[in-house]
């Protein structure tokens, strides 16, 4: 069976976005860099759903370290539209790295996502995995007790 993956190229021809399931992880890996533009950030998001709706998953490492500038605005869109879409096809965490710059609009506000899934922030990508990893453990415990989440 092939990873389900993809990566997305700007005009300039440059990956701006890329995602794979890490089956040893159960987690996508969605890497964002450069400057995004918001048509660009919709485009990485659905083809992220996509993703999703081929290979139902709890967990996303969203990772912005290498973005180098302002994140797309479109928070609204992901709160009211993608969201939404995202937990009906199963996902429960999300662990979002920062940019290295640490740009405001990168950082979703505590509450933004809240009761639809778990949402951390993370300076590193080692922080975020550790954190995505104790989920795994936690579901895996949850769905061996025989509890089947919603």
């Amino acid at each position: 069976m092939t990873t389900p993956h993809f990566a997305l190229s700007s005009r300039s021809l440059d990956v701006y976005c890329a995602a794979r399931y890490e089956p040893v992880h159960e987690w996508f890996r969605v890497t964002w860099r450069g400057f995004v533009v918001n048509e660009d950030g919709v485009r990485g998001a659905t083809a992220y759903l996509q993703l999703l709706g081929a290979l139902p998953c709890a967990m996303l490492l969203n990772d912005n370290s290498g973005v180098t500038g302002p994140w797309f605005d479109s928070l609204d869109w992901l709160e009211r539209i993608w969201a939404p879409q995202a937990i009906a096809l199963g996902l429960r965490y999300v662990a979002h790295v920062l940019p290295a710059h640490d740009f405001p609009s990168v950082l979703p506000p505590a509450d933004a996502f809240a009761g639809q899934f778990e949402l951390q922030i993370f300076t590193t990508v080692a922080e975020a995995e550790q954190w995505l990893s104790s989920c795994r453990a936690a579901l895996h415990s949850t769905l061996s007790s025989g509890f089947q989440p919603q």
